[in-house]
């Protein structure tokens, strides 16, 4: 007697889809997925200093083994064996590189890259209102003073060129055939 085995087909498990819905995802990490010495030293000294809060993992690693970490307004805080630089763009296009040592530092250097007057060896771009202010202090100029000795007719220097007078027959030959040509067919 043989027996007959239903093969009925089991149901999904929805147990682990279930809970795969209810897991936070994990967002992509820019940065290394381990913590670095570096970083909590970095972050610990700069509570110590009375710099600002900065999370443990803003404090990027660099190549050359120090850590920076990139606050707002274009600012870099780096810290190494020597302490902390701060790195703050100028409105010349520079950028500053200060020893802090505390919270005030910090903000006397942001202060003064903000108002840094020095091209750094770029040419200035003028606003338009420094643009008038500038063409409002210049010396007018006698522009008759200039034409002194440039007023006589200079000849254009294809008229001094030999083989010009040459050219200008071919080119006069050439435009009284076309003319002819133009007539004929007309």
């Amino acid at each position: 007697m043989s027996r007959k085995t239903h093969t009925k087909k089991r149901p999904t498990a929805t147990k682990p889809a279930i809970l795969r819905a209810a897991l936070p995802v994990r967002p992509a990490t820019t940065g290394p997925e381990f913590i670095t010495e570096q970083q909590i030293n970095a972050a610990y000294a700069a509570r110590l200093h009375g710099l600002p809060l900065i999370p443990i993992t803003a404090w990027a690693p660099q190549p050359n083994g120090l850590v920076r970490a990139h606050l707002t307004g274009g600012l870099s805080l780096t810290h190494g064996p020597a302490g902390f630089t701060a790195i703050d763009p100028c409105p010349n296009g520079a950028h500053h590189h200060t020893a802090i040592t505390n919270g005030q530092d910090l903000r006397d250097a942001v202060e003064t890259a903000t108002r840094c007057t020095n091209l750094h060896g770029q040419t200035r771009t003028l606003t338009l209102h420094q643009a008038a202010a500038t063409n409002a202090d210049t010396q007018t100029l006698d522009v008759a003073d200039l034409r002194a000795d440039h007023d006589q007719a200079q000849p254009h220097p294809a008229e001094t060129t030999p083989g010009y007078d040459i050219a200008l027959a071919a080119a006069e030959a050439h435009g009284h055939a076309a003319a002819q040509h133009q007539e004929t067919n007309q």
